[in-house]
């Protein structure tokens, strides 16, 4: 039971930080004589296989695990960043410090992956479910593979967030 409330808390935040997403990116304070910002949509058919075939997707292959990410926002400051990412089988543990670089929300649209707390505590979440790693977490993640939503926060703005 205390799992399925995890993942209840989980979609809520998923939903607060969406909707924050979208009252800031609508330009709605945006300065006079400033650019107008756009929501960023991708519908169920590009979430279903052909976002991952634009050209700023980004294709890597480490030990035998092949990956493809497409950021769809980053902030200005570089401290929020969100996209699609898709993964083959991955088993990573991250057992000391600094532990997770960012805090993280994955939203799980195909596959899914389990998460084994340093502590030994196991959620595990598939598709239509969500996850937040905070930032400093230690543990194993575990997949068979997934697709996933993520939305990243990092006040540092990391190396790992791009132009």
């Amino acid at each position: 039971m205390l799992e399925r409330r995890t993942h209840r808390t989980a979609r809520a935040a998923a939903v607060a930080t969406l909707m924050a997403l979208a009252l800031n990116v609508t330009g709605a304070s945006a300065a006079p004589g400033a650019e107008t910002l756009h929501p960023i949509k991708l519908g169920k058919q590009e979430l279903a296989g052909p976002v991952f075939d634009r050209t700023d997707a980004v294709h890597e292959s480490e030990d035998g695990n092949d990956t493809v990410d497409v950021t769809t926002f980053t902030s200005p400051d570089k401290a929020f960043q969100t996209g699609v990412f898709q993964s083959g089988p991955v088993r990573e543990a991250i057992r000391s410090a600094p532990g997770y670089p960012y805090t993280e929300l994955l939203v799980f649209l195909s596959g899914g992956a389990k998460f084994t707390s340093s502590d030994g505590s196991v959620i595990e979440a598939g598709p239509g479910e969500a996850v937040t790693l905070p930032k400093g977490w230690t543990g194993v993640f575990e997949s068979k593979g997934y697709t996933k939503l993520y939305a990243v926060y990092d006040t540092e703005a990391p190396s790992h967030i791009g132009p």
